[in-house]
C-alpha cells in the first residue's frame, strides 16, 4: 500500500525496497483479514406473521418479543445480547449475553423467561 501511494506521487520504488526500509526503521505492516462472504442460507419454515405490526398487548404473558444486539466491548471484542420483552408493559422478560450469536443463545434466553414466568394460556413469540 505504501509502494503504491508513492508511485502515485511519481516516487518509483518496488514492494521489496519499502519492505527493506520499513524492517530497517522497524515499522511493521497490521494486516486485517478479509471478511468472508456472506453465504444465504434458507429458512426451514416459514411462520405466519401472527402480530401485523401490532406491537401491543391486552394482558401480560400473551405476546413476547426477541431480538439480538451486538455490543462492541472497549477491547475491541463483541459481545451479543438476546433479549425478550412483553408487549404489555414493553418489560424484560429475561436477558442473557454470550460470545457467539447462535441458537443456544437464542433457547438459552427462552429458558430462562419460560422458567421466570408462569405461563397459563397461548404465548406468541415474535421475532425478525
Amino acid at each position: 500500500m505504501i509502494c503504491d501511494l508513492l508511485n502515485r506521487k511519481n516516487i518509483e520504488c518496488s514492494y521489496g525496497t519499502v519492505y527493506s526500509y520499513m524492517r530497517e526503521m522497524g515499522i511493521k505492516a497490521i494486516v486485517r483479514r478479509k471478511k468472508q462472504p456472506y453465504r444465504k442460507g434458507y429458512q426451514h419454515h416459514i411462520f405466519d406473521n401472527l402480530i401485523g405490526q401490532e406491537f401491543s398487548s391486552e394482558k401480560p404473558n400473551q405476546i413476547w418479543c426477541t431480538d439480538f444486539t451486538y455490543l462492541q466491548l472497549k477491547n475491541g471484542t463483541k459481545r451479543y445480547d438476546c433479549s425478550i420483552i412483553d408487549l404489555y408493559d414493553r418489560s424484560i422478560v429475561a436477558t442473557l449475553n454470550g460470545k457467539w450469536i447462535d441458537a443456544n443463545l437464542a433457547i438459552q434466553t427462552m429458558e430462562i423467561a419460560l422458567s421466570t414466568n408462569n405461563i397459563k394460556e397461548k404465548l406468541i413469540l415474535h421475532s425478525d
